[in-house]
């Protein structure tokens, strides 16, 4: 019996004869095939050339390290996903996101509390400001200039730590020059992580921590002080004529201006009648107005007579608080006060308004707040002996001790009760029982006294009872100095990454 066939079996076993495709269908496919190839070779050029020009930036990016007659290691090779930052425009037209596998010297959008870039290499610091909620979350910044030699025409530049200068990043800065131009800016205050002012002499605020900035209209005037807590910031536009560095000298008159955080407008504060615009005490000296903000809550200005006004932080109206023992002296480079004969001082344990004693003399004065009002004379009748006074409130005033410095005094700081600490041009100088009895601070390296920047400090502020920083006078050291146990000791932190 044989088997039943399925038909499709039958059909399957036939002869087949094959289909030719259309005639000239050969001669296309030939023709995309070359096509193919000749794109593939011109993407293989194109890859080269990319390569090449890499080969061409690299020995630009290792050149800007050269100081010196030294050459610093190369940042891309270093630490690629880190690279070298500079300044920042402002106009906006920037890709988003890091570019970590190639150098960004302008194009970034690092802010304080987010940033991939190292600092560029020899930063100048000339500003620093501290921003946060506490020990372990208190963010500092630095302003400064960067080079020589830096990427572009504009060499001003950020950088910050989170964790109090053990290590920094960098930071989108104003794209703008030094306080050498109109336009320059040499110092930085942020109110939080998010809103911040440079200035010196023109302004420029961020609402972002950083990148980006935008430049603020003065109306012609230099910006001289700039304080800023919580979502409000105070200002001091002057009438000055001093040109670069000295863009806060030859002052005629000043004002007081504030500002809400995040807003690009500024309003004269409400302060009383005649006090509108501040008169230097003489064209010669230019007595520049010192501004701070103790406890959070009341702003105070020293003015250039020696009058203390007095407002809250949250907005409204000034009053007169009282006189001080000693006024301002000229401002300096940096935009503070520094140290000429000035209003005369009293010499007695307290003042009150209208106490100040015309028989002697007085030689400049450093204003600052802490848990109390400390303010620092300098007196011109013995050289570099300075008087520290305190006061609740402004009105009246206490003689709490004096020293004779190794240098003029050029700030003054205090976080805790009976702390008070003394920048000088020779060094620091600090006090643990409220200013009776001094001594000098210890530099890494050396006794007390010793090893300290030659030229000593611009600028000296505690963040807390124990945590403070202090800028050298010098700002080619490319450092600042930050100490850990109430000023008694400080040490060097290199702005590198």
């Amino acid at each position: 019996m044989t088997s039943p066939r399925d038909e499709i079996d039958n059909w399957l076993e036939q002869g087949v004869t094959p289909l030719y495709p259309p005639p000239g269908s050969l001669d296309h496919i030939r023709r995309l095939a070359k096509q193919r190839k000749t794109r593939q070779a011109t993407f293989a050029a194109a890859g080269c050339a990319v390569v090449l020009a890499g080969a061409v930036v690299t020995p630009q990016l290792i050149a800007t390290g050269q100081h010196g007659g030294h050459v610093a290691p190369p940042p891309v090779a270093v630490e690629p996903s880190s690279p070298v930052v500079q300044a920042s425009p402002s106009n906006g037209n920037h890709s988003a996101g890091p570019q970590s596998s190639k150098a960004t010297q302008i194009k970034q959008h690092t802010t304080l509390t987010n940033s991939w870039t190292r600092p560029p290499g020899h930063f100048r610091p000339t500003s620093v400001t501290f921003a946060g909620t506490g020990h372990d979350s208190v963010i500092g910044a630095v302003i400064g200039q960067a080079g020589p030699p830096c990427a572009t025409q504009y060499c001003t530049s950020l950088a910050r730590t989170t964790d109090y200068g053990q290590t920094w990043k960098g930071v989108a800065a104003p794209y703008a020059p030094g306080p050498t131009g109109s336009a320059g800016v040499s110092q930085l205050r942020f109110a939080n992580t998010s809103d911040g002012w440079a200035y010196g002499p023109a302004l420029w605020e961020t609402r972002l921590g950083g990148w980006p900035w935008k430049r603020e209209d003065t109306y012609g005037q230099h910006v001289i002080d700039v304080e800023a807590v919580a979502t409000r910031a105070f200002a001091v536009f002057g009438s000055c004529s001093g040109t670069g560095l000295n863009y806060a000298a030859s002052c005629t008159s000043y004002s007081l201006w504030t500002s809400v955080a995040g807003s690009t407008t500024w309003t004269p504060v409400q302060v009383p009648a005649g006090y509108q615009q501040l008169a230097s005490t003489s064209s010669a000296s230019s007595a520049a107005p010192q501004l701070i903000i103790s406890g959070g809550t009341t702003a105070y200005l020293l003015t250039p007579s020696g009058k203390v006004l007095s407002g809250p932080t949250s907005g409204g109206s000034w009053h007169l608080a009282g006189e001080a023992p000693c006024s301002p002296g000229p401002g300096a480079a940096s935009g503070q006060a520094s140290q000429s004969p000035a209003v005369p001082s009293s010499g007695q344990d307290s003042a009150s308004p209208g106490t100040q004693d015309s028989t002697s003399q007085g030689y400049g004065a450093e204003f600052a707040a802490g848990p109390q009002l400390l303010l620092s004379c300098e007196s011109q009748t013995a050289a570099a002996r300075v008087t520290l006074y305190t006061s609740a409130d402004g009105a009246r005033w206490h003689r709490a001790g004096s020293l004779t410095a190794s240098g003029s005094p050029t700030s003054l700081t205090s976080a805790a009760s009976d702390q008070a600490v003394l920048a000088t041009t020779a060094g620091i100088e600090y006090s643990a029982n409220g200013g009776r009895s001094w001594q000098a601070a210890t530099f890494a390296g050396g006794g007390p006294g010793a090893a300290g920047p030659a030229q000593g400090f611009s600028y000296i502020g505690m963040t807390n009872a124990s945590q403070g920083v202090a800028i050298p006078a010098d700002s080619g050291l490319g450092e600042v100095y930050v100490t850990t146990d109430g000023g008694k000791t400080w040490d060097p932190s290199p702005i590198t990454g």
